[in-house]
């Protein structure tokens, strides 16, 4: 394993670890992991239809509408219909999810204090912009995925 994967691995084991230990999971370890997988694609893709989740995630129009209703009963997420083409139906967090995403902010707001404290702000602003060319990069190459 490079040291940039690696690097990667650590960070995303000390965050579920984190949220773990914080308790911000209680809600989503009702939910299978796959059901958290939709949300979170829901949340990163902002208002995709079922056939996008569905694409994304490699799984049956009929599985999807299973786990889009379970999300929908937990209140996580909405349906909404396309304002243009009725037939197309676009997916939403709610507001109890967003909710949940604030839950641990004191921690997200403690990091980043720390964080600019302790580097520089020319590093800090690299930082910034590489978690975001990150973000795009593996968004982009999950949705380009056939």
């Amino acid at each position: 394993m490079n040291s940039l994967q690696k690097s990667m691995t650590n960070l995303a084991q000390v965050l579920r670890l984190h949220e773990q230990k914080s308790g911000s999971s209680d809600e989503l370890a009702k939910l299978g992991v796959i059901d958290v997988y939709y949300l979170e694609a829901i949340y990163q893709l902002k208002d995709p239809t079922i056939g996008t989740i569905s694409k994304l995630l490699g799984q049956s129009t009929p599985n999807t509408n299973y786990h889009i209703k379970k999300l929908e009963k937990s209140g996580l997420i909405e349906k909404r219909l396309d304002d243009v083409d009725r037939r197309v139906t676009h997916l939403y967090v709610t507001e109890k999810y967003l909710q949940m995403l604030e839950f641990d902010a004191a921690f997200w707001a403690d990091l980043q204090q720390k964080l600019e404290e302790s580097v520089t702000p020319s590093d800090l602003a690299i930082f910034r912009r590489v978690l975001r060319e990150t973000t795009d990069i593996i968004t982009e190459s999950t949705l380009h995925r056939d």
